[in-house]
């Protein structure tokens, strides 16, 4: 039965059906995960919100793959930049719930080394009947926040959202963040 497990699991991560041309998350891919457990260093950081269309009501099933740099802004070891964020070290695979809802714990990322780009938290979000968005979640106390990016944070479907964490318990920083969808 082991032996099973292993070959099913070797053939999903090689090349899972469901993640051919779009990170998507497998069907049975829970709304909750954890990316980066206590062991990884880091400020812990939980990320949790719903899934919306464009009229607001809850979006269930929705595929959402989250992935980060490490505390020191890096994909990969001995990575640079945005170097290996194609096979990054820090990722998951969510589905939203019946309520639209999805939550993740990690840590915080760091910014790249040596670039004046904020810290932030790419995402890739799929659902049947509506357009696949990719775009990532920046802080809003990061210091290389730019105009740049605060007028990009404007569009509610734009390639980039600024949140703003709250303290939560055991010095966790809570973000709420609702993910919209724009019908096909």
């Amino acid at each position: 039965m082991q032996r099973i497990l292993v070959i099913a699991l070797s053939a999903a991560v090689l090349s899972p059906a469901w993640a051919q041309q779009f990170h998507l998350a497998p069907p049975d891919a829970p709304a909750t995960i954890t990316i980066a457990d206590s062991a990884e260093p880091g400020s812990r950081l939980v990320v949790r919100g719903r899934v919306l269309d464009g009229d607001g009501r809850p979006v269930t099933g929705a595929s959402i793959y989250a992935y980060h740099t490490d505390a020191t802004g890096v994909y990969v070891p001995g990575g640079a930049g945005a170097a290996g964020n194609d096979r990054p070290r820090l990722y998951g695979y969510l589905r939203s719930d019946a309520d639209g809802r999805y939550a993740f714990s990690t840590i915080k990322p760091g910014p790249y080394p040596a670039a004046r780009i904020p810290a932030h938290v790419h995402f890739e979000v799929a659902a049947p009947g509506h357009a696949d968005r990719t775009y990532e979640i920046v802080f809003a106390d990061d210091p290389f926040l730019s105009s740049d990016f605060r007028a990009r944070a404007r569009d509610p479907l734009g390639a980039v959202a600024i949140v703003t964490g709250r303290p939560g318990a055991g010095g966790t920083l809570e973000v709420s963040h609702d993910i919209r969808l724009r019908a096909r």
